[in-house]
């Protein structure tokens, strides 16, 4: 295993295949985080991992493990486990021999081998199903059997490319527990690529956001939701609290506005720009309160109250254009109702277009 704090890292990575391009891709894994790769169908978190595993060969850039370089080796010489998302389980062998797979291309032998796939059986609670072959599995006992087979080889690295997307709601959150489980078990640095916020936000330390073959943003997870670094990791992410301002110059100074008001200095240059409101922060007013140094006070109206059980909330427009969390009472919060925001200045965060 490696022992190295950097477990991943690329380095300017372009690679064409068809009309399709991953396009400077740079960042990096550190030993035992949980990683996702984020982004719409398409954008190339696929064809990304893959690259990572070996199955594409680069036109430029670096892949290291650890201080090894292996832009160019074997993909059997990586150390990495790959669960694609198709499990690609060997129909004609059964669970224990799919398991076995991988151990017998290392060329582990028998006995080391058959304590392995016990370990592996145990910690994935398959062991009842060793002698079934793929067809009389179901999608969740598939995708037990794929992650075993890529643990059994105690890889460096674990790719795991949507490995919930084809199961039913429980089996998936049932899954999502058992990965949690095997990550605080084995220590293990997994990728993993998905395009769902619930997974993303329940498994990852840090989420990687892709589009059309590029990085927008990586960041641990609890800061890339505080501060997205353009609108469209904002629209992705689904933020509620982000509204559209513009940016002047003031003074000398950039300020950003919410329609009339003052906002906040920022770095950015002057046109459309947007702001994430921490909601914690925000005070909801029925009448205008007097702002103290450092705070803003922000007009608002209120478009619909929603009462969905999963989502419930005010959602307003105007200055701001955000929904607040939390039970009101629809006879007091009704819809085009006059409302004020208070919030500290210092907690906005700006970001472009």
């Amino acid at each position: 295993m490696v022992k190295n704090s950097n477990m991943l890292r690329v380095e300017g990575l372009h690679l064409s295949l068809g009309e399709f391009k991953l396009q400077d891709v740079s960042f990096e894994v550190q030993s035992g985080e949980y990683y996702i790769l984020l982004g719409p169908t398409g954008c190339g978190k696929t064809m990304l991992a893959e690259t990572v595993c070996g199955l594409n060969v680069p036109d430029a850039g670096k892949i290291y493990i650890g201080d090894r370089d292996v832009t160019v080796t074997d993909p059997a010489t990586r150390r990495i486990g790959y669960v694609p998302q198709d499990y690609a389980l060997l129909p004609f062998k059964t669970v224990e021999e799919n398991i076995a797979f991988g151990l017998k291309a290392h060329h582990i032998r028998k006995t080391a081998a058959d304590r392995t796939i016990d370990e592996v059986a145990d910690m994935l609670e398959i062991d009842h199903i060793r002698r079934r072959y793929p067809v009389h599995l179901s999608g969740g006992e598939r995708q037990r059997v794929a992650l075993g087979r890529a643990l059994a080889i105690k890889p460096d690295i674990l790719v795991l490319d949507e490995p919930l997307s084809a199961l039913d709601e429980g089996t998936c959150r049932e899954l999502m527990e058992r990965l949690k489980d095997i990550h605080a078990q084995t220590g293990a640095t997994i990728i993993h690529i998905c395009h769902r916020l619930e997974e993303a936000i329940t498994l990852g330390d840090v989420i990687m956001v892709m589009r059309e073959g590029r990085i927008e943003q990586a960041a641990p997870v609890d800061r890339i939701f505080k501060r997205p670094r353009n609108l469209f990791v904002a629209q992705f992410l689904q933020l509620t609290n982000v509204s559209e301002g513009v940016v002047k110059s003031h003074s000398g100074r950039n300020v950003f506005y919410l329609n009339s008001t003052a906002v906040a200095s920022t770095e950015l240059p002057g046109g459309t720009a947007y702001c994430v409101i921490p909601l914690q922060d925000v005070s909801l007013r029925e009448k205008k309160p007097e702002a103290a140094e450092g705070e803003v006070v922000v007009e608002a109206v209120l478009d619909e109250n929603n009462t969905t059980p999963n989502s419930p909330g005010l959602c307003l427009k105007g200055a701001v254009d955000l929904k607040i969390p939390g039970v009101y009472s629809e006879e007091q919060w009704y819809s085009g109702k006059k409302v004020y925001l208070k919030f500290p200045a210092s907690d906005i965060y700006t970001f472009p277009e």
